[in-house]
């Protein structure tokens, strides 16, 4: 004779096994590749289907319903291997191409990524180096990506791809369940000049519910040196900084950079100290100068290039942001900060879309 509490043993195990044969796994997954060439850009597309995804129609609904991430594997090697992405698409809804930044994305596992601004299918494209540890490497879409993409359903997730090493397919991966990540946005040209320095944005996602404390490290500090750990508050999804590049360092030097903190993914970057961001680049810098340097908390922006100077943004040596002037051409305007402190602050002048870096001392 079975007991009352027998009984409920039974309803709870059979309550069980239906709960974990209903449930939504945290990911699915679909193959692509290897493309027939080392080193071609090849271009794939991979339906968004259940059938694709080999999942039954309820579970792909359930996923689709609440998608926290996307995920590339780029690694189609077990050794050392180089790969690169461009024009990424799902649907009709999210799009990167490259052209201006890495827009968000992210490396996982033990790549590094890096942003280029030409070389891309169209453009630029962001490329990874797998470090061959035994982990996979992946390309992350950006935080904004997440969401509901039930309409998406039966549309197409596109990219282009290459790889030096095509050995075996990778996967592309949906996860349902959430991810904290960081992400080092990386400037443009993954590039410091010599004795000078980078401002730096972190995002971290989702915000954390209480302060966290992130730290970083540098491959090379006599290349790159890289800040303190750093508190970010509750609630906060960013943070700035600076890397600097070395005193002393050799230009064509590289640092591998990681951020990391407790349940986060860490975020990792190479960066390199260059005298110069091509030959365009260079004369900008020659002929945008800011004098008197330096100054009393007047100065002005000399610009000789023959091009406009669109934006002026002024940070202190913490990243926060002073100033920010969009007010036509700032070319050989005069700036006054007579408000601010002494001290040492950073300048980014956007000229024609490019970016260049300079510093001016208040006494």
């Amino acid at each position: 004779m079975k007991t009352k509490s027998t009984f409920l043993l039974i309803v709870f195990l059979s309550f069980c096994i239906l709960s974990g044969a209903q449930s939504t796994p945290t990911e699915i997954t679909a193959e692509y590749g290897p493309p027939a060439e080392a080193n071609v850009w090849t271009h794939y597309t991979i339906p968004l289907t259940a059938e694709t995804f080999n999942v039954d129609e309820p579970t792909f609904d359930a996923v689709l319903a609440n998608v926290t991430s996307f995920w590339v594997r780029t690694e189609m090697h077990s050794g050392p291997d180089t790969a690169g992405l461009d024009v990424v698409k799902v649907g009709t809804t999210y799009l990167s191409n490259f052209d201006a930044s890495s827009e968000g994305w992210s490396s996982g596992g033990d790549g590094t990524m890096e942003w280029f601004p030409t070389g891309g299918y169209e453009g630029g494209y962001i490329q990874i180096a797998d470090w061959a540890t035994g982990i996979w490497s992946w390309l992350i879409a950006p935080y904004s990506w997440a969401g509901d993409w039930s309409s998406l359903k039966g549309q197409n997730i596109e990219f282009w791809y290459y790889t030096d090493q095509p050995s075996y397919s990778a996967i592309v991966k949906i996860t349902t369940g959430q991810i904290d990540r960081l992400v080092l946005n990386t400037p443009e040209y993954n590039t410091i000049l010599p004795d000078d320095s980078v401002l730096i944005t972190l995002d971290i996602m989702p915000a954390p519910a209480e302060d966290i404390t992130v730290s970083f490290s540098t491959s090379n500090p006599g290349c790159i040196t890289v800040p303190d750990p750093i508190t970010v508050l509750a609630g906060s999804s960013t943070a700035s900084f600076y890397f600097v590049a070395a005193e002393g360092a050799e230009v064509g030097c590289e640092s591998v950079i990681d951020a990391t903190s407790t349940d986060y993914l860490t975020s990792r970057i190479t960066m390199r100290v260059l005298d110069n961001y091509g030959i365009e680049e260079v004369d900008l810098t020659k002929a945008i100068t800011i004098f008197p340097n330096p100054c009393d908390g007047k100065f002005t922006l000399s610009n000789t290039s023959g091009r406009s100077i669109q934006q002026m943004m002024m940070y202190d040596l913490s990243g926060n942001a002073i100033l920010d002037l969009q007010e036509g051409d700032l070319s050989n305007a005069e700036i006054d900060v007579t408000g601010q402190a002494a001290g040492i602050y950073f300048l980014r002048i956007f000229v024609d879309g490019k970016v260049i870096t300079s510093k001016v001392v208040i006494k």
